[in-house]
């Protein structure tokens, strides 16, 4: 037998007045974000995820943040690599800043929700969660309509993301954590290299400049895509500034990361692998 047809659940102007209402408290209730959208620079089609990423768009947006009581997650655990943390966190977004604020940026893989693996920046604890799940029918079709996508989020491990949003704060992330390398530059050479540019090599970016002192001659880069050597001559995208390389500082010493073990795996491993062998499977006679 059909519904009534004298009684309706979906009255467009009550869904009106019930959305204004959430986006109201959304609003009085929730925090300031920033939304970031994924660009995928490269992409492995075997293993389908990506390669290298870049974060430069940075949207502000209200979100409520359901974890009234503090993150939830697993918390502080000690771990062989050292302190893991697991925070996760379920922020709440309305469709209709969705729809007015964000879906139209061009590096998302649908305009229909928030995308999962893109980043939400949280000011008030100077976090950054990664979206893991979106649930877009919680709740259930009140007054006919959906109003909220609710993300599920856990804190993110920066792994080489590029961010450059023009945020302080956020890009901070990656002066802080970026692997980089230290160069000494020889004396002559024309120009100041700039923050942020990227360095060419015969015309091949192979990397982006951190800091440039010119009394020092120090140049530390980060992304960097190639193997440089003394003598290489890098030039500035930006400024044309041009320098040769006089000396490298060892790349296996991780400045930004105390607990990191890479020159000692590396001195190790010296006394058990013989790199100058030329036939690992047997001797020629």
């Amino acid at each position: 037998m059909p519904t009534n047809v004298f009684f309706n659940h979906a009255v467009n102007t009550e869904q009106h007045l019930y959305e204004d209402l959430v986006v109201e408290s959304l609003r009085m209730y929730g925090h300031e974000c920033y939304y970031l959208p994924r660009e995928v620079v490269e992409e492995d089609t075997i293993l389908n995820e990506d390669v290298q990423s870049r974060f430069g768009d940075a949207y502000s947006v209200e979100m409520y943040i359901e974890n009234v009581e503090g993150f939830e997650g697993e918390g502080d655990l000690m771990s062989k690599f050292g302190v893991s943390v697991r925070d996760t966190a379920t922020f709440v977004i309305s469709l209709r800043s969705w729809e007015r604020f964000i879906s139209l940026d061009s590096n998302l893989a649908t305009s229909l929700r928030p995308n999962e693996g893109d980043l939400i920046h949280f000011p008030m604890s100077g976090s950054m969660f990664e979206i893991k799940f979106v649930e877009h029918e919680n709740p259930f079709y009140q007054v006919g309509k959906l109003f909220v996508f609710k993300l599920q989020c856990e804190l993110f491990e920066y792994s080489g993301e590029d961010f450059d949003t023009n945020v302080t704060d956020i890009d901070l992330i990656e002066d802080e954590q970026a692997y980089y390398i230290d160069l000494t530059m020889a004396t002559g050479g024309s120009g100041d290299y700039v923050n942020n540019e990227n360095i060419t090599l015969s015309s091949v970016v192979v990397g982006e400049v951190i800091s440039w002192n010119p009394v020092t001659r120090n140049l530390r880069i980060r992304d960097n895509t190639k193997t440089l050597v003394v003598g290489d001559v890098l030039v500035g995208a930006d400024g044309n500034a041009s320098h040769t390389i006089a000396s490298i500082v060892d790349i296996m010493t991780m400045g930004n990361d105390g607990t990191a073990d890479n020159l000692d795996f590396e001195t190790k491993a010296d006394g058990y692998l013989d790199f100058s062998e030329t036939n690992p499977f047997g001797e020629v006679t």
